[in-house]
Order: structure tokens, then C-alpha cells, then sequence
């Protein structure tokens, strides 16, 4: 009787050190210490410091973003503008081609990336300037079906972006 009662208090004692360990556990994994950094893609708000005219003083160097399009003067042009931020000065712009490049280099709304989504990448966002780079890589690709491979694929990190230009915001008149 008395190996029966220390085998079941032996076996309580387990219990509640399996418990214990497994209460600690489960609490210790929802304890975050660093912020989650936001991988997700969004529309932005009118007044976002993205909006507005960017010049270089070139003749394709003006990009008008709003809130919903993007467009680079004189060359290319989208819609339905989704943006990733990193952090408060850069990020990626998503945009669905509604003008693109033909084969021959004009642009038109019939070109064969139209339809299909795009990213520009830019960072040293400030009040008054901004520097922006279009997704290009030697070999890679111009465009994508759907905006997650176009997230996926247009990355620093796989090899596009190379090449940023400074922009200052064009003044309203």
C-alpha cells in the first residue's frame, strides 16, 4: 500500500513538472522582444509622403504617384499601386502596367507587359526627396502575372535595383 501511495505521489510530482514546463513554454513563446517588422503590402492614404510630383529635371525622369497610380512621364504607367514599406524612408510600389514598352521601344496601352504587375523600389524618402529605382536586372523579368511573384521576385536581394536616381518633389502651383 505504501509503494502504491508513493508511486501515485511520484507520479503527481511528474505531472506537474510536465505541466510546468509546458505552461512555461507555451508563455514563453508568445513573449515577443523585438517589434514584428510588416511584410505586407497596402494601399496608402492620399496624404502618404509618397504622393506627389518627383523630378530629376530629365525628360523621363518625372514620376507622379497618387494614391492609387504611379507614372513615369513620358514612358510607363500603373494602376491599382500597392505598397511595402521597410521602414519610414523605403520600401517597394507595386503597380499593374496599364502602359508599357513594346518590342520597339514606344509605349502604348496594348504593349504585352500591360496588365501585369511591376515594382519600383525607393528609399532616402524625406519631405522634399526621394531617390527611386525601376525593378531591371540583366536577363530578369519585366513584369509578373500576379502581384505575389511580383513581390517575390523583384527584390534588392535578387539582384534588381541597381541603379537609384534622386528626385526632388515638384512644387504645386
Amino acid at each position: 500500500m505504501k509503494s502504491t501511495r508513493l508511486s501515485l505521489l511520484r507520479a503527481k510530482a511528474v505531472l506537474f513538472a510536465l505541466v510546468s514546463v509546458l505552461a512555461f513554454s507555451f508563455s514563453a513563446c508568445n513573449v515577443t522582444t523585438e517589434p514584428e517588422v510588416e511584410h505586407v503590402y497596402k494601399q496608402i492614404d492620399a496624404d502618404d509622403p509618397l504622393v506627389g510630383t518627383w523630378t530629376d529635371g530629365t525628360k523621363y525622369g518625372t514620376y507622379i504617384i497618387t494614391n492609387t497610380t504611379f507614372e513615369n512621364a513620358g514612358s510607363y504607367k500603373g494602376n491599382n499601386l500597392v505598397v511595402q514599406k521597410l521602414d519610414s524612408t523605403s520600401g517597394y510600389i507595386y503597380i499593374k502596367y496599364t502602359v508599357s514598352m513594346n518590342a520597339d521601344y514606344s509605349y502604348s496601352e496594348t504593349a504585352p507587359d500591360v496588365g501585369k504587375w511591376y515594382a519600383i523600389s525607393y528609399k532616402d524618402l524625406g519631405a522634399e526627396k526621394i531617390s527611386i529605382s525601376g525593378a531591371y536586372k540583366e536577363g530578369g523579368a519585366t513584369s509578373c502575372e500576379t502581384l505575389d511573384e511580383a513581390v517575390t521576385e523583384f527584390t534588392v536581394d535578387n539582384g534588381y535595383f541597381g541603379f537609384y536616381t534622386s528626385h526632388t518633389r515638384q512644387k504645386s502651383e
